[in-house]
């Protein structure tokens, strides 16, 4: 009887004793394998955008009409510090410009502050953004735009 193992075909008894419990080879040598594996901290954020209602030039505040998220995800238990880099300001494309606040998960976001997050592995740090425009600013009519930056420090 003979089999085939890989490109080698061997007779059945070669292979019985190769095969066998209780056969042993008359010599062995033996060495350690070291496997390693090095777990590295990494974060990733997604957003979505913040818009406000329309607002009337020295009427009331404005609160979103949209409002955006900022989703924050990172290696299992890795501490993070997430900024809201950039003014609190949006300009028209004359230069004009319309004062705001953020809030995240409800709480006023003041510019240059972090909010302190712990990554959660694969689930987002979900950070549900709000705000508003402060009532009584006198503004020509126009749109309004700002881009901050979402910067996460880990």
């Amino acid at each position: 009887m003979e089999r085939q193992f890989g490109k080698f075909v061997t007779s059945g008894l070669i292979a019985a004793a190769l095969f066998l419990p209780g056969l042993s080879a008359a010599e062995q040598t033996s060495a350690t394998l070291r496997v390693s594996l090095r777990v590295v901290a990494a974060c990733n954020v997604a957003t979505q955008p913040l818009n406000f209602a329309d607002y009337t030039s020295g009427g009331a505040a404005a609160a979103p009409v949209a409002p955006g998220s900022i989703d924050v995800t990172c290696a299992r238990d890795v501490p993070a510090a997430v900024y809201l880099d950039g003014n609190r300001t949006l300009t028209s494309a004359a230069g004009n410009q319309v004062a705001y606040e953020v809030h995240a998960n409800g709480n006023r976001w003041p510019a240059g502050e972090a909010i302190r997050v712990k990554g959660l592995g694969t689930t987002a740090v979900h950070l549900a953004l709000s705000g508003s425009v402060p009532a009584g600013q006198r503004v020509p009519v126009g749109q309004y735009a700002n881009q901050m930056v979402v910067r996460v420090v880990y």
